[in-house]
């Protein structure tokens, strides 16, 4: 509806541009005309002759004098290229005129009429114009006989000549002469049905500028209006689907918990509650809910920055995104700037104590472990990016935000856990120790982008750290740190593939993949942590290719 309005005012706001000047300059122009071409009310309509002609008497035609000399069909042959004929004569005014326009030449001028029939008692006469009154009598010139060379009127005419009229000073009247005959003429232009000038035809410019100045304008109008309405009609289709894609996948509801009742459910947040994790964002401690479900809460640092509101919109919206390989939001807490996410519990914690420090009772992962724990992380992250209307970038893929359950099914957490973490805290986290950049991507380190590609190159590294066993920044006594790409890459030129398993792998497991797999494993590595982000693979492709390994063949 807002797009409707604003394109409507645009289209008003047009055509007052475009009309009103148009109007205006047409009134101007119209004075002006009346000003410079026409000298009374009644000469309104009458319309000054092309160059060269001078209109005559009556202020409807306009007539022209030829020097050259030519017969009289040749005349009007001229006369006609000039859109006109040859001169026809209606009153003693015009008669007048054209012998002032012919002047002084001596054999007199050509004018449009030719006999039709010679009698003893006169002449037959035919304009040229076939318009003009075609009979010479007395109620047109009385007492005024049109005469051959003959000195009175009962002289005898040769019916078998040609005879055309020439007009003269010399004589008050029209004169007869042989149409072959060689004389300069005066041609005539009828300009009641013509024009030949701008100011004519002003009233119709000013109607088609306007005219077409609306439909221009319009047009783009229109244009505008659907751009912004397929805008608007896109925008709503992508919230369509992002709230079909979250009421189908979402929890019926979140809570919001109270910091009485979190200090209830973690014993006021005790150290015999604190879950391993990552302290410097806050810790994060086991609870169980009055229900008997148990849940973990993490304890963000303490924020001035960011309010109630834009701290519960974020959580509502992470809430909202649920699959089966995503740690799922149970509620949250806001208590003076102290902020708690509640998650749901998982049972075997992170992958990074699996990777780097057994538990006590437990195992290490064997082959087919760590490539399900590979492909459910990746069918998560998919999920994020791929199902997920606008896609998701979770920001912060790393051991430390990979949960495992009793099945060893990969669960991510921290979907959107980045925006709430510290800028030192994210910062420390950028240079890693020996100055490697562990897990982010170089588009990050180098220019501050962030796209679904960066979340790509981050599961590549992981990948190798679930693969190796190694951190992806490791101490060596003989080089101090050494990022786990400098010790793999010389491994995977050498094709010593089995050399990149992880020691403990090899020591606990009797089933050892062959050096095939690790290789197709290794490639996929390679392929996610390009350096380009956009030769990167999608997440459903490495889901794909790691559903195909899922059953490798084993050397027993």
């Amino acid at each position: 509806m807002e797009a409707k309005l604003v394109s409507m005012h645009f289209v008003l706001f047009m055509i007052g541009y475009i009309v009103l000047p148009l109007l205006a300059s047409g009134a101007i122009a119209n004075q002006s005309s009346n000003a410079e071409f026409i000298a009374s009310k009644n000469e309104d309509l009458k319309v000054p002759c092309p160059s060269g002609w001078v209109i005559r008497p009556d202020k409807s035609r306009c007539f022209k004098y030829i020097r050259n000399s030519h017969s009289w069909d040749e005349s009007e042959s001229l006369c006609k290229s000039f859109g006109g004929h040859l001169a026809s004569l209606t009153s003693y005014e015009e008669l007048n005129s054209t012998q002032k326009l012919c002047g002084e030449t001596v054999n007199g001028c050509w004018v449009g009429a030719r006999g039709i029939n010679h009698t003893t008692v006169g002449f037959g006469w035919k304009w040229s114009d076939n318009v003009s009154q075609t009979q010479w009598n007395e109620s047109v010139f009385p007492a005024r006989p049109f005469n051959s060379s003959c000195s009175n009127l009962s002289c005898g005419v040769d019916s078998s000549v040609d005879l055309c009229a020439l007009v003269t000073n010399r004589s008050t009247t029209l004169l007869v002469e042989r149409c072959n005959a060689s004389h300069a003429s005066i041609c005539m232009l009828n300009f009641e049905n013509k024009c030949y000038h701008f100011h004519c035809h002003r009233e119709y410019l000013i109607i088609l500028g306007v005219v077409s100045g609306l439909i221009l304008f319009t047009t783009f109008a229109v244009v505008i209006w659907l751009l912004a309405y397929k805008r608007s009609k896109r925008r709503r289709r992508s919230r369509k689907l992002s709230n079909a894609a979250g009421s189908a996948l979402v929890p019926p509801s979140w809570k919001v918990f109270t910091s009485e009742e979190l200090r209830s459910i973690t014993k006021n947040f005790s150290e015999g509650n604190r879950l391993l994790g990552d302290a410097k964002t806050g810790g994060t401690y086991s609870g169980i809910l009055p229900d008997g479900s148990r849940v973990a809460v993490k304890r963000l640092k303490r924020s001035s920055f960011q309010r109630k509101k834009e701290f519960y919109s974020e959580i509502g919206r992470v809430a909202r995104l649920h699959h089966p390989n995503l740690v799922a939001v149970k509620g949250c807490c806001y208590d003076h700037g102290d902020r708690y996410i509640v998650y749901e519990f998982i049972v075997n914690g992170p992958l990074d104590r699996w990777l780097h420090h057994i538990p006590r009772g437990g195992r290490s992962l064997d082959w087919a472990m760590r490539m399900k724990i590979a492909t459910t992380l990746a069918q998560g992250i998919a999920f994020l990016h791929d199902k997920v209307k606008p896609h998701v970038v979770h920001r912060d893929i790393r051991a430390n935000n990979v949960l495992l359950d009793e099945e060893f099914g990969a669960h991510l957490m921290g979907v959107g856990l980045s925006k709430f973490v510290p800028w030192e805290v994210m910062q420390e986290r950028t240079v890693m120790a020996g100055g490697t950049y562990g897990y982010l991507a170089p588009e990050f380190v180098y220019r501050n982008e962030l796209t679904t590609k960066s979340d790509v190159y981050s599961f590549g590294v992981l990948l190798l750290e679930i693969v190796s066993g190694r951190r992806p920044a490791q101490a060596v006594d003989s080089m101090g740190w050494q990022s786990i790409f400098e010790w793999a890459t010389p491994l995977v030129q050498s094709h010593r593939y089995l050399e990149l398993l992880d020691p403990h792998l090899a020591s606990s497991s009797s089933d050892i993949p062959e050096a095939g797999v690790v290789q197709k494993v290794v490639d996929l590595v390679y392929a996610c942590t390009q350096h380009v982000p956009s030769m990167r693979p999608r997440m459903s492709h490495v889901v794909h290719q790691l559903q195909q390994l899922a059953q490798p063949q084993v050397v027993k």
